[in-house]
């Protein structure tokens, strides 16, 4: 039976990662240099895949942390304390943690040597944090430094108060250890590596990661759809048409175009038809996301979904707005938040294929 060659949804290893060759080059760089890297991108574009793939080709000692999903300082420093017990033996660990000043709890697991670790809350979070982040640069060696990636770093701002200042004022004296610090916000990630009155200012090498190139991106699901079409080349540049070349939704529609192809549900109109097939499976989806949406943001979605149109253009903010163009701003500031649209090196657009799909979907089906 064959094996359906694309992936999407999870983090990309090999034989699905795509080409991105200057890109690993440039990440494997910084991280051998005494540097910080800051990689900045929409969500869904592949920094963690591009991260993975490069950390996965050295043997030096790898901590990575998602910041979205911590909640305040104390936990902060537990999740990155966890993850230092897994790359280092306890006994090495034991007399560094027995000096902290905020002893931490520690069980671990006898059959899986899993660690949980708890702080109590305390007025001096920062301490703990300190402390775990010291630990790190004490533990490792300049022959062997550990690579720490922060992913979602723009969360800063939502974990602790004034938390980049003391996180800045501790990792800067560490000379053994590189920081990956990725976000997907791209305002808020410059305005913490860009502005001169933050912490962070001018911190790390900042490294934008756009769409794949189309030619590269055609060349790969080429290779892949010509196992179960003749017309490879030709299905894999309307695939790419759709889906604008983002990494993501490039990899999920021409997934589900090779499941149609291999099972030969029909051979004509086949990207259409699986274009179809994902849309209606995210239909309920889509629906719950639109009511979340302000009728100013509707309009600008629509407007952007249906005319082509640059939403910042005279003529967008004429025809959708009677010429309000800093409604269009405002409104196209409130959907970067959440990544419903993003910023590339074209201009503003959909984050979501489909989703724009879906919307002139439903303003047609409305008309009948």
């Amino acid at each position: 039976m064959k094996t359906n060659p694309f992936k999407f949804g999870t983090v990309v290893e090999e034989p699905y990662f795509t080409n991105r060759k200057k890109e690993i080059q440039k990440v494997a760089s910084v991280i051998r240099s005494r540097n910080h890297l800051v990689l900045i991108s929409p969500r869904r574009f592949g920094k963690t895949s591009l991260i993975n793939k490069v950390l996965n080709e050295t043997s030096r000692p790898k901590i990575f942390l998602d910041m979205q999903l911590v909640t305040n300082t104390e936990d902060f420093a537990a999740q990155l304390l966890k993850r230092v017990y897994r790359i280092y033996t306890f006994e090495k660990l034991k007399n560094y943690v027995k000096n902290f000043r905020i002893i931490p709890g520690i069980i671990i697991n006898p059959v899986t040597g899993d660690v949980e670790v708890t702080f109590h809350p305390s007025a001096s979070s920062h301490i703990l944090l300190e402390d775990v982040l010291n630990l790190i640069e004490k533990a490792c060696s300049s022959k062997n430094r550990p690579i720490v990636v922060l992913d979602e770093f723009q969360e800063i701002y939502n974990i602790g108060k004034n938390l980049n200042k003391y996180l800045r004022s501790t990792i800067q004296h560490h000379k053994n250890i590189n920081y990956i610090f990725s976000g997907s916000q791209e305002s808020l990630m410059r305005s913490i590596f860009e502005n001169k009155k933050s912490p962070f200012y001018h911190f790390g090498e900042v490294m934008l990661l756009d769409k794949i190139p189309e030619d590269e991106f055609k060349c790969y699901l080429s290779s892949g759809l010509r196992r179960v079409t003749e017309k490879h080349i030709e299905i894999s540049t309307e695939i790419l048409n759709i889906t604008r070349a983002h990494p993501y939704y490039t990899q999920q529609l021409a997934y589900t175009v090779w499941e149609l192809l291999n099972c030969n549900s029909g051979r004509t109109n086949i990207v259409g038809n699986a274009v179809k097939e994902v849309v209606k499976h995210h239909d309920m989806d889509y629906e719950r996301l639109w009511l979340t949406f302000n009728r100013t943001d509707m309009k600008t979605l629509i407007g952007m979904a249906s005319s082509g149109l640059a939403p910042l253009s005279a003529e967008f903010s004429i025809k959708f707005f009677t010429g309000a163009t800093s409604t269009v701003y405002s409104s196209i500031k409130r959907l970067l938040l959440p990544g419903i649209v993003i910023k590339t090196e074209s201009g503003y657009e959909i984050d979501d294929p489909f989703f724009m799909k879906w919307i002139i979907d439903k303003r047609e089906a409305s008309l009948d």
